[in-house]
Formats: structure tokens, sequence, C-alpha cells
């Protein structure tokens, strides 16, 4: 059986078939009718009787890629070994501080609507928000309860001097009473 160069009807085959020549399937038992085929309809004809025909395409499994990002998920693959990047590259400054910035003023606005604190708090703390006063939301809910029981505490103390001030109000009212 001679060998036949089977390049010609592989190229006609791969545009009729609409694909590349290495998807292209030449049956090695019709070796001879495929190169006495040198025309499309040869071609053609050969397709039609299946001694020509398209390869399928070749899997590529998805399935070693989405365990790996379930573990990439649960925090694997992050060693130094993994990194290409500079830690600020990888995770940049200004996204942490916006981050950290929005959820402690998200978290003044709400405290504010519930009548937690007043306007002149919330703007106090605002602006030391912005300031980087604040590490956490933890650090400002306690900065909070601290400003809250200091205002009590002045309050309570008020109250005990307005007492005391009436009280010796009284006092000095009677003594005048009766020395007159």
């Amino acid at each position: 059986m001679p060998a036949h160069n089977l390049t010609l009807q592989k190229r006609l085959a791969a545009s009729l078939l609409k694909c590349g020549k290495r998807k292209v399937f030449l049956d090695p038992q019709s070796a001879d009718a495929i190169g006495a085929a040198n025309s499309r309809a040869g071609v053609r004809k050969l397709i039609r009787q299946m001694a020509i025909r398209k390869r399928k395409d070749t899997v590529h499994s998805r399935a070693s890629v989405r365990e790996r990002l379930v573990a990439k998920a649960k925090g694997r693959h992050t060693g130094h070994g993994k990194r290409k990047g500079t830690a600020k590259a990888r995770f940049p400054y200004k996204v942490a501080w916006m981050r950290r910035t929005r959820v402690l003023r998200r978290l003044l606005q709400k405290y504010r609507l519930k009548k937690k604190i007043d306007k002149h708090t919330y703007r106090t703390l605002y602006l030391q928000a912005k300031g980087n006063r604040f590490k956490t939301k933890r650090n400002l809910i306690e900065t909070i309860h601290r400003i809250k029981t200091e205002e009590k505490k002045d309050q309570q103390l008020k109250k005990q001097m307005e007492a005391r001030k009436a009280k010796l109000t009284t006092r000095s009212k009677k003594e005048k009473a009766e020395s007159t």
C-alpha cells in the first residue's frame, strides 16, 4: 500500500467541516479513496461516506480548578511562594481605610437614627473617625459607651449641685427671716 500525501484532502476537509486541520480524521482503511479525491466535491462525498470525519472536541475539565478555588476560599494556597505583588499591591491601604471608614460611618448613622447619640456627639465622633482615631468598630462602640457614662455622671453632679444650691438658698432665707 503506497503512502499517500493527504495534505490537500485534509485542508479541503477542514474547510468543509469548518474546523482546524488537526480536528480532521482520515480513515486509514480508505486511504486510497481519500488520495484519489482531489476536489471539494470528492472530499464532500467521502465526508458523507464517513471516510473523513471531524474529531470530537477535547474536554478540558474544570473540576480540579473548582476544587482549588474552594480551598482558596478557605485560605489555602496563599503562602510566600504563591504571592506575586507586595502586600500593599495585594491589599492596598486605601481599600482597607475605605472599608473601615464606611463601617464606622454606617454605625454612627445608625446610632444617630436610633437616638443613641445626639447630633453633636455624632459630629465629633464622625470627625474623629475621619482622623483615624478608631481602629475598629468595637473601639468606636467603647468610646460611645464611655462618652455616655461621662455625660450621665455630669448630669448627676449637676443635679447634686442644684440640690445643694437650693438647700443653701432655703437655709439662708430661713436665717434671714429668723434674724429679722
